[in-house]
């Protein structure tokens, strides 16, 4: 079995991105995201020595397509594990929301807080492209009306934060099910990127 330098897991994990977003996208790669993988396969192909292969195999496409799986399911996994620990962290996000209101409040009433201090906490909003993301905010405050109204504001943002964050459970959910579709129909991927691998093993060679 073909062992992943570290320097291709950047090469891996484009494969897997670009292997579900043909998934995602129910049509074949467009002009860039092909050029894309041009240059990923090119990467894999100088890394993996598969000029030298081409000149020791009977069917160079089948051996360097090989390589090809062993490196998108890498990613694949990669991009598991990625989604399990965001997920994972994303399910307590409205728990430590409210040990954060509990604790600004606290700092707001304690007689002894020493000012100033730092109220930090993540949430989940929209950005510019209306996906979900986690933001992590960071509040000074340096008396005890200002932590008393950075609680106030956390505690009113709440009922929203709590929607978007159970939103974007749904949809790290949603990721994991395409990404075990996308790694099942790997084969197919492959198949149809033969032509593109020709091109490359030509030029590398």
């Amino acid at each position: 079995m073909m062992t992943l330098e570290p320097e291709l897991d950047g090469v891996c994990r484009q494969l897997a991105a670009l292997a579900l977003a043909q998934l995602d996208q129910e049509s074949p790669l467009g002009v860039r995201q092909t050029e894309q993988l041009r240059r990923a396969l090119t990467t894999a192909g100088d890394a993996l020595g598969w000029t030298a292969t081409a000149a020791h195999s009977d069917d160079s496409i089948a051996d360097v397509s090989k390589d090809f799986m062993t490196m998108a399911k890498g990613g694949s996994r990669a991009m598991g594990r990625d989604l399990a620990k965001e997920l994972a962290s994303k399910k307590v996000e409205v728990k430590q929301l409210g040990t954060t209101l509990a604790a600004a409040t606290k700092l707001a009433e304690g007689p002894e807080t020493a000012f100033p201090t730092e109220i930090v906490f993540s949430y989940t909003v929209r950005d510019a492209f209306s996906e979900l993301v986690t933001k992590t905010e960071t509040v000074e405050v340096t008396e005890a009306s200002e932590a008393a109204s950075a609680a106030a504001a956390l505690a009113r943002s709440m009922p929203a934060r709590t929607k978007l964050a159970d939103l974007m459970i749904t949809e790290l959910k949603r990721q994991q099910s395409q990404l075990e579709v996308m790694t099942k129909a790997l084969g197919e991927f492959i198949e149809e990127s033969r032509g593109l691998l020709r091109e490359v093993l030509a030029n590398l060679q």
